[in-house]
């Protein structure tokens, strides 16, 4: 039956008006939420299985191999022109500590130029094998990881489809900033050690030595990225069952943000570490050592130098011995007054008295000193 607009327009607009398009809605919204959390439950999946098999990194590749041979030649020129600013530092302060500091240096570069590949590479092969064997202890295999992982985000008809589609969203972006993590750490590794022998270069000077310790310091955490992103896997997957489904799922995705945020934690606590224990303990004992040890004296005015150390010192020891004298004088004059009000007290005559003409007080030829003293004024 045609509708008619004028009699009744609402007919002319079907079932949309009487609600019919709500459920088809609805189910449309329900189909995206449920599509995207199973995008995520697939990423995450695809992760655990490749977080144990992510190839560990071969030091021993050509590539690696060419560009330490390239920065073994590039520190020899670094070291060099360290070591002739060494010299010339040393020629015009006359200290032969630049020198020294520069000689030690050549051989810790030397030893970092031989000891670097093989430790990198052992300490490599210890990271994975911690990493295997925390994910076995715990979970049993990395398929076991995987499902667990999957289950993160999962879809639950009791839960607000708009509830997961925003958590999976967050768990498909701190996922890919995870795998990203770890596959930076590999290649990072490799740049870090084959570049080593510039900044192991750094110890001839002073000013430099820094290089090697940052280098050693940031490697060391890419190295140890992999095993705390599983330990913190191992304690968090593994809680006890949350009360209920919400709370199930903002645990996993805390989970998840704990384990994106392992590598700039380590980078924060190892600098704050540094901070307080390393750099500022050593740089206050520099500071020490140079207040107390001042800088070279030229060897023309050596004696000079000593003989005017030396005459300070003896007459800062006179000096104090005449302060020391002087004090046991005013101690000792303190003590008069007491001495003479003890012997009046006693009915004697006082011991400081003196007469002036060697007479006595009967024969009354002679006044005592004080009250001549007293007269006269």
């Amino acid at each position: 039956m045609p509708c008619n607009l004028l009699t009744d327009p609402t007919g002319c607009l079907g079932g949309a008006t009487a609600g019919q398009g709500a459920p088809s809605a609805m189910q449309g919204w329900d189909a995206i939420c449920q599509s995207f959390t199973k995008a995520a439950q697939q990423l995450l999946g695809s992760f655990a299985k490749s977080f144990v098999a992510i190839p560990p990194v071969d030091l021993s590749a050509p590539g690696v191999r060419s560009v330490y041979g390239l920065s073994l030649e590039i520190a020899g020129f670094v070291a060099a022109v360290l070591l002739m600013l060494q010299v010339i530092r040393t020629v015009l302060t006359h200290d032969g500590s630049a020198i020294a500091h520069g000689l030690v240096g050549i051989g810790k570069a030397v030893v970092a130029f031989v000891l670097t590949l093989g430790v990198a590479a052992v300490a490599l092969r210890v990271s994975d094998e911690l990493t295997r064997w925390i994910i076995a202890s715990t979970f049993g295999s990395p398929q076991a990881l995987s499902a667990r992982l999957s289950d993160l985000v999962s879809f639950d008809p009791s839960v607000s489809p708009s509830l997961l589609l925003i958590l999976a969203l967050i768990g498909i972006l701190v996922t890919v900033v995870l795998w990203a993590q770890l596959l930076l750490r590999n290649v990072a590794v490799a740049v870090l050690v084959a570049v080593s022998p510039i900044a192991a270069a750094g110890h001839l000077a002073v000013a430099t030595h820094l290089w090697w310790r940052k280098l050693v310091r940031t490697t060391l955490q890419l190295i140890a990225l992999k095993p705390a992103v599983a330990l913190v896997f191992a304690v968090g997957l593994t809680l006890p069952g949350s009360s209920g489904q919400v709370e199930k799922l903002l645990t996993g995705m805390l989970v998840l943000l704990l384990a994106a945020s392992a590598w700039p934690a380590m980078a924060r606590v190892s600098s704050v570490a540094e901070a307080y224990t390393g750099s500022a303990t050593l740089s206050g004992v520099r500071e020490g050592v140079s207040a107390r040890a001042p800088g070279g004296v030229n060897p023309a005015e050596l004696s000079r130098v000593a003989e005017a150390r030396t005459m300070s010192v003896v007459q800062e020891s006179a000096a104090r011995a005449a302060e020391a004298a002087r004090s046991r004088q005013i101690a000792a004059l303190s003590k008069v007054p007491r001495v003479v009000a003890a012997a009046v007290g006693a009915g004697a005559d006082p011991p400081a008295t003196r007469w002036r003409h060697g007479g006595t007080a009967e024969e009354g030829g002679a006044v005592p000193a004080a009250a001549s003293r007293s007269e006269d004024r």
